[in-house]
């Protein structure tokens, strides 16, 4: 039997051409199945990125991490044709997804798209010349989310935020919270609303390969966060709402809006560190109001969802830690309260 790992590897292969999917077959299971990353750039030997490593594909199907001339390379061609397949050969009717520079694949797995930009008005109306791509392949992580369920989630529900660097795992570790959350983990089921935007967290389980989130829980496709959240307090009545990657003013006004009506929230969002965090002014205002009662900073590397720090807002002072005051500047006169600990 197909591992689901090689499963949802294939899903992404399917685009390719022949002559890529043939070279495949030869390629290791094992590697395959832990592949996070592939990265196509025109003229340029196929990369794959994984955990532990970062190889090239041999002619013969074989990786190595050395560069050669008997490596596999991609044209121009191959990259515009996995782009028409994976608009479904109707790239017109994308053109919003290539304003934003990627696509989201069937199974949440996401194409940064790489080219020319196309201008009007100031603004980004399309891409050209797409010469690059950056395939980041989704996976399902059963208990991704046990440190941070163990950690944060002992005592009831929480307003948690996930913060991490690039392919630190803030998606995965997020998609087996809602699951573990909407089944019960608190000590009862919660009534739960994923506001997907870019449909990478759920898909329709229907073909057997798609992320379960619970059976108590309400998705909200490709809808704006903040159109999303406000729809959800509206009409759907959450415990809890949970949200990749926020980035806006507009997400992080609907955060507090939703806050203030009762609701709980678990968020991520990019950052390198606590310190880069808490400079970016979106999150600002949430710890202005108080709005997060915990942060957990992901580390990254080999194992997914693997804590680097955790932050507790509310058990002590903020003059605990120099970093938190120096870095949040004038907002730190508010007594915002946490402690770190591992």
């Amino acid at each position: 039997m197909e591992m689901p790992e090689i499963k949802k590897f294939q899903e992404v292969v399917a685009l390719f051409s022949e002559q890529l999917r043939a070279a495949l077959k030869n390629a290791s299971p094992q590697l395959l199945s832990s592949v996070s990353e592939i990265r196509l750039r025109a003229g340029m030997p196929i990369v794959f990125v994984t955990p532990r490593q970062t190889c090239f594909l041999q002619k013969s199907g074989r990786t190595t991490c050395l560069f050669s001339e008997n490596l596999l390379t991609v044209t121009q061609t191959e990259i515009q044709d996995i782009v028409s397949r994976a608009c479904g050969y109707s790239v017109h009717s994308h053109q919003e997804d290539f304003q934003n520079g990627f696509l989201t694949l069937k199974g949440g797995h996401r194409i940064g798209l790489c080219g020319t930009a196309v201008t009007q008005s100031g603004k980004i109306s399309t891409l050209r010349n797409i010469n690059a791509l950056n395939i980041r392949i989704a996976r399902q992580i059963p208990g991704a989310a046990t440190e941070v369920l163990r950690t944060c989630f002992q005592a009831g529900l929480q307003n948690l935020l996930i913060a991490g660097p690039p392919m630190s795992g803030k998606t995965t570790v997020l998609r087996d919270l809602i699951r573990s959350i909407s089944d019960g983990y608190t000590g009862k089921m919660v009534t739960c609303t994923v506001v997907d935007e870019r449909g990478e967290l759920f898909m329709s389980n229907t073909e057997g390969t798609g992320y379960v989130l619970g059976c108590n829980t309400d998705v909200l496709s490709y809808y704006q966060k903040s159109d999303g959240i406000r729809l959800a307090v509206r009409a759907l009545a959450p415990q809890m709402i949970f949200c990749d990657e926020i980035g806006s003013k507009e997400d992080s006004d609907a955060i507090l809006e939703g806050l203030r009506c009762g609701v709980k929230f678990a968020v991520t969002a990019h950052a390198g560190s606590f310190e880069e965090l808490i400079k970016r002014s979106q999150i600002q205002s949430l710890f202005a109001e108080q709005a997060i009662d915990t942060v957990v900073m992901l580390a990254g590397g080999e194992k997914i969802g693997q804590i680097q720090k955790i932050i507790k807002v509310g058990e002590a002072y903020a003059q605990g830690s120099r970093d938190f005051a120096d870095c949040y500047g004038d907002h730190a006169d508010r007594q915002i309260l946490f402690r770190t600990g591992a």
